[in-house]
């Protein structure tokens, strides 16, 4: 394993150049239409299993989750609210979409490593996220902690910094939501055992 750049963008970037000098194939995780649909297919799952849905938070990086399953929700129910969810130190997506263009910014040290970072230039993920995205949370490193320690304790397994952003946003929200039929999708439990411990320990 390689690791290249301090930041999610450089890595994708320095792997996009060196496929093509390689002659392979590069897949963005979140700038790709095949890879949005397939992460829309949680929309489908959603629908499936709870029709009158009435509001769903997701974790927000480079867009494409929130995209492809917003895209489904919105065209089933356009009623339906879309709350995206970013960490403050790495917010890029949400300031994007209020400027209108992909940012350059610098994102700060963030439980939620999964959605830190920069977007590439041209990210088709900013269109969508404009269409789809009703509110964008942005919450802070304690707010990500104190929701993981909680989710973790009722549910008995691990999240990541990522799903714990999701989870936080809807601990923000929890007032205007009340009663409402409400999903958060728990985005992964990829996370080092130091930093699980420092979380649950609350250091």
């Amino acid at each position: 394993m390689q690791y290249f750049g301090t930041d999610g963008l450089d890595t994708e970037q320095h792997a996009r150049q060196y496929a093509e000098q390689k002659g392979m194939l590069y897949l963005s995780p979140y700038n790709d239409e095949q890879v949005i649909a397939g992460q829309g297919t949680c929309g489908i799952e959603i629908l499936e299993q709870l029709p009158n849905i009435n509001a769903v938070f997701i974790a927000v990086g480079g867009g494409g989750l929130i995209g492809g399953v917003g895209s489904v929700l919105k065209a089933s129910n356009p009623s339906i609210k879309v709350y995206g969810c970013q960490p403050k130190a790495s917010a890029v997506m949400a300031h994007s979409v209020e400027a209108g263009e992909i940012l350059d910014m610098q994102s700060a040290t963030t439980l939620s490593d999964g959605t830190a970072g920069g977007i590439e230039a041209g990210a088709m993920t900013l269109p969508l996220n404009q269409a789809v995205v009703d509110e964008f949370i942005l919450v802070d490193e304690q707010q990500i902690a104190a929701a993981m320690r909680l989710y973790i304790g009722r549910e008995h397994h691990a999240i990541e910094g990522a799903a714990g952003v999701a989870v936080a946003g809807l601990l923000a929200s929890k007032a205007r939501i009340s009663g409402q039929n409400v999903v958060v999708i728990v985005c992964g439990g990829n996370i080092a055992d130091d930093k699980l411990n420092a979380v649950l320990s609350g250091t």
